[in-house]
């Protein structure tokens, strides 16, 4: 299942690939004439066929939310999976167990997703401010190139910020349980058992920041240094606190590795 999902994501992410091609060689026109040259185009459309091809743009959204699924999935079903009796809200009915990722093939996957924010996000950031790609492409087909590159460029700073979260809180805790921490020796909370191990609300802030952070670089070809100083402070805050918040795992009582959640 995890290869599916792997398949998946590539296709997925050829897709992101070939709608941007489309979008910066689409050319508006209002209607064909015998006359009419579209220059440095392949495709002359006129504005409501051009809406009607903004559509495609969450197909490969579509695509890596079934490649999570199947990656997910396989990753768990490689582990230890079991299902147990509970009341109340004080831990989970499934509750599975799997090896930790090494450091090396974590920070590898790390790489690959700021390597994909670098070329949706910073390189056309860069290239607009020097009178480059995307600010070439014409008014319309452009707004869609530039929501493109926001939403894909967004979620792998997302993804970035989530795995540089979640490679700091298995070193933090791994370290604690190296040198034989007494914290460690504490009776857990619940509260961060709730925070840091079911939900894992650590890095869904990790993931806000991330993404805030990484979309701020969009907004300066635009001139709106306000905003821009807003998104990426504010994307920096929330990363910070993810990443505070996942240094206290230990807290939760649980080893790297597990996890749970209600069926």
């Amino acid at each position: 299942m995890t290869t599916i999902g792997v398949v998946l994501a590539a296709i997925g992410a050829l897709g992101v690939g070939a709608l941007l091609l489309f979008f910066s060689r689409v050319t508006t026109i209002e209607s064909w004439q015998t006359d009419v040259v579209v220059p440095g185009g392949f495709f002359g459309l006129s504005p409501s066929e051009i809406e009607a091809a903004v559509l495609l743009i969450a197909l490969p959204g579509g695509l890596f939310l079934l490649a999570l699924c199947f990656i997910g999935t396989g990753r768990v079903m490689r582990g230890a999976v079991g299902v147990r009796d509970t009341t109340g809200s004080a831990s989970g009915s499934v509750v599975s167990y799997n090896t930790v990722m090494e450091p090396r093939l974590h920070l590898l996957w790390l790489g690959v997703a700021l390597a994909f924010w670098i070329l949706l996000i910073l390189v056309p950031a860069v290239s607009a401010l020097l009178g480059g790609w995307p600010i070439t492409v014409d008014d319309m087909p452009q707004g869609y190139v530039w929501a493109l590159l926001g939403l894909y460029g967004g979620l792998a700073a997302a993804i970035a910020g989530v795995l540089l979260t979640s490679f700091l809180k298995k070193r933090r805790y791994a370290a604690m349980h190296a040198t034989e921490d007494e914290r460690l020796l504490q009776p857990p909370s619940g509260f961060w058992r709730w925070m840091t191990f079911r939900w894992r609300f650590d890095l869904w802030l990790a993931a806000a920041g991330g993404a805030l952070a990484g979309l701020s670089a969009v907004i300066l070809p635009f001139g709106e240094v306000t905003t821009f100083v807003a998104l990426l402070a504010g994307g920096i805050l929330l990363l910070a606190l993810g990443v505070w918040c996942a240094a206290q795992y230990w807290r939760a009582g649980v080893p790297l590795g597990f996890a749970e959640s209600y069926a």
